[in-house]
């Protein structure tokens, strides 16, 4: 049995969220929203349920994701929904939904969108990121993602958020 899949149109509501672990792989988190607007009879916008969720993707994906979208962007998405499981620092186990992101791009329903092939010479922020890590990896400086927080041990991150 495979995983359940989720395809549609969502907004980012924050930037995505790059890291790297200790052994450089990247790991971006994009928060979605997904809503039901309409109009109502007036013909006014009115905002109907909506679904949150934290999209996942890794390695040049992630640094694709990272260097292309930003927040309040209109994306169309693609992945697996899947359940997180983490512990939090009182110890109690927590579970929650994410979603593995298999494609992701800007919605062109109110916006363009110029394609560049991966691979290239790279924009400037990419080249930022990439000396930043390896600044970071040369100087020995903590990765937050290299060790549990408070030296707890694997498994148990604390907090309600899930780890990435």
């Amino acid at each position: 049995m495979s995983l359940p899949t989720l395809n549609g149109t969502a907004r980012l509501i924050d930037n995505p969220e790059l890291r790297f672990s200790a052994q450089g792989k990247a790991v971006v988190r994009v928060r979605l929203a997904f809503n039901a607007r309409r109009k109502d009879d007036s013909g006014q916008w009115v905002d109907g349920d909506s679904f949150f969720i934290d999209g996942k993707a890794f390695d040049q994906h992630a640094e694709r994701i990272a260097e292309s979208l930003e927040k309040g962007m209109e994306v169309v998405v693609a992945g697996r929904l899947k359940t997180d499981q983490w512990t939090n620092r009182e110890g109690e186990k927590r579970s929650g939904p994410s979603l593995l992101l298999d494609a992701i791009g800007p919605s062109l329903r109110y916006a363009t969108a110029r394609v560049e092939k991966a691979g290239g010479s790279g924009s400037g922020k990419r080249q930022a990121m990439d000396a930043a890590r390896q600044a970071s990896s040369r100087e020995g400086l903590e990765d937050p993602w290299g060790s549990p927080p408070g030296g707890q041990s694997a498994g148990s991150w604390g907090g309600d958020e899930p780890p990435f």
